[in-house]
């Protein structure tokens, strides 16, 4: 009997840790489900990054023939226009929607999403959306219903979309081809009701544009960058358009790096400072710190090439 009893305490024990560890893998499969389902999404969105770029001819200031200026206009040069944008950025140069702290890179474009919050335009899915991805650290207390007091901080991943009826976009850039402010991002970003969550425990987002700078007799360098910007720098001017100016990359590489729940709860006590991944040596250095703390978590890595691009050197 006491062997037997022995027995029955040790396949208790068995059973009880498999137990522990059957919920704990469902877990961690659950959360990176999420992680991968979000990630496939920013993939899919970021392939319709549009520009809807065209060739006209600029005055001496970069701007092109407008109803105002037909008769007065003064051809200078033959230049890529375009009244949208594509930006690619380190996300602490912009404000959190919800008053957190924005780490990692942020990408944000045009694409015809069919987002609209009025029903005189449902069904047009192809209306033009400023859209875009970005990480925010903070409490959930814009998130969690009022009955629940208890908050938690998280790293978590957002997408933007601005619907069309408020579109900021051409409002700047109609007329005004040279425009290189920021307000066609800044303007919906500040709308906390613009973007929802993704995913939670994401703590690395990076876009790497990868293209090419065109050189003497026909030669090109594979360039690649994790700030890239398509505003208009130079037209207009004696100079040559740069590579970038109203163009959108052919390919962009995505990474992204999620935590499961435990691990993430370890870094919400303030117990672990986690580096802002914004370059390879940066991301480097935060793989580092979540080995070196024994944190579990998931790498996501894919190279996205942008069907609306037509790239040319010239």
């Amino acid at each position: 009997m006491a062997v037997l009893a022995l027995m029955a305490a040790m396949m208790l024990s068995v059973t009880s840790s498999a137990q522990k560890i059957a919920r704990q893998t469902t877990s961690r499969t659950e959360q990176f489900r999420e992680s991968r389902r979000a990630f496939e999404r920013m993939n899919q969105r970021l392939s319709q990054a549009t520009l809807n770029t065209y060739w006209d001819y600029v005055d001496s200031t970069g701007q092109p023939r407008t109803a105002g200026t037909a008769t007065t206009f003064t051809p200078n040069k033959y230049c890529r226009i375009s009244e949208l944008r594509y930006l690619q950025t380190n996300a602490s140069s912009l404000a959190a929607p919800r008053g957190g702290t924005m780490v990692g890179n942020a990408v944000f474009f045009q694409a015809p999403l069919g987002k609209s919050d009025t029903s005189a335009v449902a069904g047009l899915n192809s209306l033009l959306n400023t859209t875009g991805f970005f990480i925010e650290r903070g409490n959930d207390s814009t998130l969690r219903p009022t009955t629940v007091s208890a908050s938690k901080t998280r790293y978590r991943l957002y997408e933007l979309t601005e619907p069309t009826e408020n579109l900021t976009i051409y409002s700047l850039t109609s007329g005004n081809a040279s425009y290189k402010l920021a307000a066609w991002l800044t303007t919906p970003l500040a709308v906390p009701g613009n973007s929802h969550r993704l995913a939670d425990n994401i703590v690395a987002l990076l876009f790497q544009a990868q293209y090419s700078i065109p050189g003497p007799n026909g030669t090109s360098t594979p360039t690649s960058s994790f700030l890239y910007s398509s505003t208009p720098i130079s037209a207009g001017t004696s100079g040559n358009q740069t590579i970038t100016e109203n163009n959108l990359p052919p390919n962009v590489r995505v990474t992204m790096i999620a935590l499961d729940e435990p691990s993430a709860r370890r870094v919400a006590d303030g117990s672990i400072t986690l580096t802002d991944a914004t370059d390879d040596t940066t991301l480097a250095q935060l793989e580092k710190d979540l080995t070196d703390n024994r944190l579990n978590y998931r790498k996501f890595e894919s190279t996205v090439r942008i069907g609306p691009a037509k790239w040319s050197a010239k």
